[in-house]
């Protein structure tokens, strides 16, 4: 029947399975750099320690390189590299660390402050990391966090400031990129939720399966008649992908199903909205004894369901049909869990989805 999923096609499931002993490890390594002060540990612990933006300020300078594991999604590890910001340290990554440093890099995040009154020094230092990287991962992605845009909105609330300190770093780019890699800019503020884009989208790209995720959550999500599906990875709440258009796609890029479904007036920045929210009133409970386990709701105009889909996964489906119940899709949701947990092992399916 329509919106209702075959159990004999995705398997039963009454939890979220759990496959990690059968997991294949993939790793990838991120630089995380930028002069000292610029805010790259207090977003590092937002995003990944469950600080609050009030928790970063007893947090001190970073010394030298703090590497952490970061297991995501069970079968994901991001080897995080905090490099210190120091003159001294980044002399140092520029010369005799140079080698192992650079080496092997999938992504650079840079962060700079855009409250900085040395911008020709801290661009000229940029352009020195991005020469070392190209020389020893060519094909390393660079994403730019241009951080504190809560001090310099308040002043400067047309962000001119920002589109110039934007443009010069594209240009560094341009120059000793030479057409390789890629780079985004995003402005953030660990005050708000400009961090969980910025961070998600880096995230996003790493995931090597990406394009069989994006296209079975597709299917669920139209099975379930609904608007859009979106997959929240369990730890950082950060958005891991969305079915229909592309995560980071405009109106223009919508599907059939999100066109109908009039998805162009959603807020362009309710996913990272969410996962702020999420996070914070998970806390919240946290420190109350309770257990945060998901959220459910039926609207005037819509119906709401956010719950785990695999153990390292949240999907968030909102149908705007009004024959479909939220039991319904739930059902779909737990009937989808063991299909969705084989997506850590494997970049194609056996079968089809349908």
């Amino acid at each position: 029947p329509v919106g209702h999923i075959n159990p004999s096609l995705v398997g039963p499931s009454d939890r979220p399975p759990n496959l990690s002993s059968k997991m294949s490890t993939a790793r990838r390594k991120l630089l995380l750099m930028g002069k000292s002060g610029s805010g790259k540990t207090s977003m590092r612990s937002v995003i990944f320690s469950n600080y609050s933006a009030k928790d970063t300020k007893r947090l001190g300078a970073t010394i030298d390189v703090e590497q952490s594991a970061v297991r995501f999604l069970g079968s994901l590890v991001l080897n995080l590299w905090d490099c210190g910001g120091q003159n001294a340290f980044v002399d140092n990554y520029l010369t005799a660390q140079k080698d192992t440093i650079f080496a092997n890099v999938a992504v650079l995040i840079y962060v700079f402050d855009i409250t900085s009154t040395e911008w020709d020094v801290d661009l000229k230092y940029f352009e020195e990391i991005v020469t070392a990287l190209r020389e020893n991962s060519g094909d390393a992605r660079v994403w730019v966090l241009i951080n504190k845009m809560d001090l310099a909105d308040k002043e400067d609330p047309k962000r001119t400031k920002y589109e110039a300190r934007k443009a010069d770093i594209v240009g560094v780019d341009e120059r000793v990129g030479k057409g390789k890699g890629e780079l985004r800019c995003f402005p953030t503020s660990i005050w708000d939720e400009s961090l969980y884009k910025a961070w998600s989208s880096v995230v996003h790209t790493l995931i090597p399966n990406i394009g069989l995720i994006t296209s079975h959550l597709t299917f669920l999500r139209d099975l379930c008649l609904a608007v859009e599906a979106v997959v929240f990875e369990t730890d950082t709440f950060l958005v891991i992908a969305k079915s229909g258009s592309p995560l980071d796609g405009d109106s223009s890029t919508l599907d059939e199903r999100e066109v109908a479904g009039n998805a162009k007036v959603l807020d362009r920045q309710r996913f990272e909205k969410i996962s702020e929210i999420v996070k914070g009133f998970r806390k919240t409970c946290q420190r109350n004894g309770e257990q945060w386990v998901g959220f459910e709701s039926t609207f005037d105009e819509c119906k709401v369901v956010l719950e785990p889909l695999t153990k390292n996964t949240f999907i968030l489906v909102v149908s705007v049909d009004p024959i479909m119940e939220v039991g319904m899709l739930q059902y779909n949701i737990r009937e989808s869990q063991l299909h969705f947990s084989e997506f850590a092992q494997k970049s194609t399916l056996d079968r089809k989805c349908g």
